[in-house]
């Protein structure tokens, strides 16, 4: 997950950090981040509740257009 690995270092945040304010597991989050888990609903759901202005489309679908969650 590009995007993901991108919009973490833009927050300045470790992965551990990030992990921690959604409220996932280190394990999880890293294995997200590099492609080795698919992202879940709930994963996302977590990320948008933790980071409201983030695009949940352009991060994981490459799509700016909708907004589902």
């Amino acid at each position: 997950m590009n995007g993901l690995k991108e919009f973490r270092k833009s927050t300045g945040l470790s992965q551990e950090n990030i992990a921690r304010k959604m409220g996932v597991s280190l394990s999880m989050y890293e294995k997200v981040e590099r492609g080795n888990a698919s992202v879940s609903r709930g994963f996302m759901q977590k990320l948008k509740k933790t980071f409201p202005s983030v695009s949940i489309d352009a991060m994981f679908f490459g799509s700016a257009e909708r907004s589902d969650l």
